[in-house]
């Protein structure tokens, strides 16, 4: 009775949006809603632009159990302090709230955020989309409506190399589960640059939603620059994805044509620059204290960024994103009929 009490408490307020989409939920079904309040987000948005805060990351915790060799987060010194405690975190965006804080998207990282799985349970009722990045090697929470995104590096002997060995079986038994909403996310560099069609077709075979595509960000005070493909093979790899996803795999590749092409060579240094991600996000640390410039930290090189965010986020810029986003929610909706 004592934690229902608090659960209550520490919920965020209903406002008269909430009130509509409880509503919206109980005449046409949570899932109908979910899709047409993201596509009036992504409208308001077009029209008025993003609110700070709109969408960020948190560092949930600053333990791993795994050391990966690329891993920006080990560039700081986050385990020699304390993390903050449950109670903290929830004081923490309870504060956020008070301020006006618009509680749109949250991306829960780390560490390994699935170490603090009752903690994240409470945190993410404050946000109205929530994205979990995960290794993988721990199993799954029941929690349908978050999307989780499994960190893979290429075939399973370039995964544990940079992983660590016994780990690559684990994730693909863990990654095995259709009721949720699972897509694999591979980080390019020298080591893995050749598999990513075999990457692909591994992780179409095994039932995820779609692939994700990240190339390397160089990040000071870790030995691994020697990851960083250099600009050359960058526009490569970059020209590979748009091949295999406009002649092969489509929307399974989960970034759009004009995303991809952002990051090549001759875009990409106009967007880094002038980092719209920079501008509206916010990120915290494990401590609760605001990560700048981004998620990755003030070592990170941002001249040679090859996180999807900055290009996704200029690519809003333009106003085509809604008709994309409405066509491939009708594209599913037909396939999933057509199963029945």
């Amino acid at each position: 009775m004592i934690r229902e009490a608090e659960e209550i408490k520490t919920c965020p307020k209903h406002t008269f949006r909430d009130k509509l989409f409880d509503f919206s939920c109980r005449r046409i079904g949570s899932q109908q809603t979910k899709t047409l309040f993201k596509l009036y987000d992504l409208a308001t948005f077009d029209l008025y632009g993003k609110p700070k805060g709109a969408i960020g990351a948190i560092d949930i915790t600053n333990r791993c159990n795994l050391r990966c060799k690329h891993c920006y987060f080990y560039a700081h010194d986050y385990a020699e302090k304390p993390e903050l405690s449950d109670d903290e975190w929830i004081e923490k965006l309870e504060g956020l709230k008070e301020t006006g804080f618009p509680f749109y998207q949250c991306s829960w990282i780390g560490g390994e955020p699935l170490l603090r799985k009752d903690l994240l349970e409470r945190c993410m009722k404050y946000f109205r989309s929530n994205l979990i990045v995960t290794n993988g090697t721990l199993e799954l929470p029941n929690w349908p409506d978050v999307n989780f995104y499994i960190s893979v590096d290429g075939k399973k002997e370039t995964h544990e190399a940079i992983r660590g060995n016994g780990c690559y079986d684990i994730i693909r038994k863990n990654a095995g589960r259709n009721d949720l909403k699972i897509s694999v996310s591979m980080v390019i560099n020298k080591m893995n640059y050749r598999e990513i069609e075999y990457f692909i077709e591994e992780w179409k075979e095994v039932g995820v939603r779609g692939c994700l595509f990240q190339i390397h960000t160089p990040v000071k005070g870790l030995a691994n620059n020697d990851f960083w493909p250099g600009w050359k093979l960058r526009d490569d790899i970059v020209d590979t994805l748009l091949r295999l996803k406009e002649e092969k795999y489509g929307d399974f590749i989960g970034m759009p044509v004009h995303v991809l092409k952002l990051m090549k060579s001759d875009k990409c240094k106009e967007v880094t620059r002038n980092c719209i991600f920079k501008k509206v996000s916010f990120c915290f640390d494990p401590q609760g204290q605001i990560k700048k410039p981004c998620m990755f930290g003030q070592q990170a090189d941002c001249l040679r960024c090859g996180c999807i965010l900055p290009f996704h986020l200029w690519a809003l810029e333009g106003k085509w994103l809604l008709m994309r986003e409405l066509m491939i929610y009708f594209k599913r909706r037909v396939g999933k009929k057509m199963l029945r």
